[in-house]
């Protein structure tokens, strides 16, 4: 009996539904920037242009069987490459919401250094684990600068996106343990679908936030 072409079809579907939401998404923001010509919008929609590519990767990956190791590991390694550039993009836009701009140009290449150095080294040593150690503590300052938009100066896009992380970071509990319910609703499945919820609130904050100083 043959096998079926796609390795794991549920994971490639839900990926594929992230790439869709994603470039939907950044399309949205990017026409946002150029009517607001802020950089918090330039860098969020960067942000949801990178996890597109990062589901297309993701796609691929999951598509392909096992026995083609070389591939697979190439494929894994763009994807580990994805993470690394959309968390440098959520930082960046989180950095020109909260911080003067002159400050953030200050900061800028000391955060593209270190991520490029994160990214570089989950690169060569690409297990997932790696990426999380990435991406969890740049998310939980992110909550924190949110939590203060919110509480602090009143911003509910900023609540928005801090419920958007945090949904995501609920959602990384089930990659982290491998729990799935079937089969062909994996870990992998189950984050994709929770992702996909924290994508919306994200962008539905972003849509409302601006630059340090405007409104």
């Amino acid at each position: 009996m043959k096998r079926f072409p796609i390795y794991e079809p549920m994971t490639v579907f839900t990926d594929i539904l992230i790439l869709i939401v994603g470039v939907w998404f950044a399309r949205e923001i990017d026409m946002w920037y150029h009517v607001r010509l802020m950089e918090v919008h330039w860098h969020f929609g960067k942000y949801f242009y990178i996890l597109a590519f990062t589901a297309l990767a993701g796609a691929v990956y999951h598509t392909i069987l096992p026995e083609h190791e070389i591939v697979r590991d190439f494929i894994w390694k763009l994807t580990m490459l994805g993470m690394g550039f959309s968390v440098y993009t959520m930082l960046m836009g989180t950095l020109y919401y909260i911080l003067p701009f002159d400050t953030v140009q200050m900061l800028k290449l000391g955060v593209t250094a270190v991520i490029f150095g994160f990214t570089i080294w989950i690169y060569f040593d690409s297990d997932f684990m790696n990426a999380i150690k990435l991406y969890l503590p740049s998310a939980l300052f992110i909550i924190a600068v949110m939590l203060y938009g919110w509480l602090g100066k009143g911003d509910t896009g900023a609540l928005w996106i801090m419920c958007g992380f945090l949904i995501t970071l609920c959602g990384a509990f089930f990659l982290v343990t491998k729990f799935g319910f079937h089969q062909h609703f994996n870990h992998n499945d189950i984050f994709h679908i929770i992702q996909i919820i924290g994508m919306v609130f994200i962008y539905r904050g972003t849509m409302l936030i601006t630059n340090y100083g405007y409104k």
